[in-house]
């Protein structure tokens, strides 16, 4: 009978792993965020918002994504609510929860997407804000702001410029536009925030300003094009150019200073919404035109046009 051999004892082996160096995490938890952020379809400024949220976080901790914990997430919420020596708030209430809740999406995706096991943001509830405040301008301001740009050295584009504005739309929106997204009657929005893309009808004071500035613009030499600016820049160095968001601010202070109070282009926005609640128009009907998408952000105007209709009704009231 053969003899069997026996079998020999297992060695073992010691594998040397590749140590992970912390500038591999780093890069680690930036492709984490680039996948998340490929995963939705987002618009440039949206994409770049929340990407800086979420670099924000990562500045704050070097722990890798599988390594935070509901504390980390409670000291990160705590650390931009915080208040300097002087009492001053680093962030608005409303900056800190933007950027908790970008985090709070993202680390519920890399739960949903197998990366880490719970969600250590889960039980974290956002800061609460106070209800937002409509800041309209008086009719007596609007009045002295139009007066204001009459007599300035661009009348033609600065009345057109603040006839568009009047409608409601953010400046930046304003920026935006081309001579085709003039149609005569109504103005297309076709670049927005939060996608709000649509069409605003225009008065015919602000369709005879529009018209009157592309026509001065034809007179001094300038060919129009669909393509062309709606609302150009006339100075030395960017002449026919776009007039950018923060050429519409520079004007807004210029102004500013000459009617003796501040305000900004956003104000427009305010005082359009406001009005048109404030004079009947079902707060639905408002709401496309201004192409605001939920009715609590749009509760701030119906809450001031019900103030001043409240505060009328008790005058006629009373001597």
């Amino acid at each position: 009978m053969p003899k069997i051999s026996s079998v020999p004892e297992p060695q073992l082996i010691a594998l040397a792993g590749k140590r992970v160096e912390p500038s591999d995490l780093a890069e680690i938890r930036r492709l984490r965020i680039e996948e998340f952020l490929d995963a939705r379809s987002l618009a440039v400024n949206t994409r770049k918002a929340y990407q800086d949220d979420l670099l924000r976080f990562i500045a704050w901790t070097d722990q890798p994504w599988n390594r935070i914990t509901p504390r980390q997430v409670t000291q990160f919420k705590t650390f931009l609510l915080r208040v300097d020596d002087g009492g001053v708030r680093s962030l608005s209430d409303a900056s800190a929860k933007r950027i908790l809740q970008t985090l709070k999406n993202f680390l519920g995706w890399m739960t949903r997407s197998g990366y880490i096991d719970r969600d250590p943001s889960h039980d974290v509830h956002l800061p609460k804000l106070q209800e937002p405040e409509a800041n309209h301008l008086t009719d007596e301001q609007v009045s002295a702001i139009f007066n204001a740009a009459m007599e300035s050295s661009l009348p033609e584009r600065n009345m057109a410029l603040l006839s568009i504005l009047r409608h409601g739309l953010r400046a930046q929106e304003t920026s935006n536009l081309n001579k085709s997204d003039f149609d005569g009657q109504r103005v297309k929005i076709r670049m927005a925030k939060a996608d709000s893309k649509g069409t605003v009808p225009i008065d015919l004071d602000a369709q005879m300003w529009i018209e009157r500035y592309s026509q001065w613009r034809e007179a001094q030499g300038e060919v129009l094009t669909d393509e062309s600016p709606l609302l150009a820049s006339h100075s030395n160095r960017n002449a026919g150019q776009r007039m950018g968001y923060h050429a519409i601010q520079k004007l807004m202070k210029s102004i500013s200073k000459t009617v003796g109070f501040e305000f900004h282009a956003h104000q427009f926005r305010h005082t359009f919404a406001t009005n048109l609640v404030l004079k009947g128009m079902n707060p639905y009907h408002a709401m496309t035109l201004t192409r605001h998408k939920s009715a609590q952000t749009f509760r701030r105007y119906t809450k001031a046009a019900d103030e001043l209709a409240a505060e009328q009704a008790f005058r006629q009231l009373t001597p």
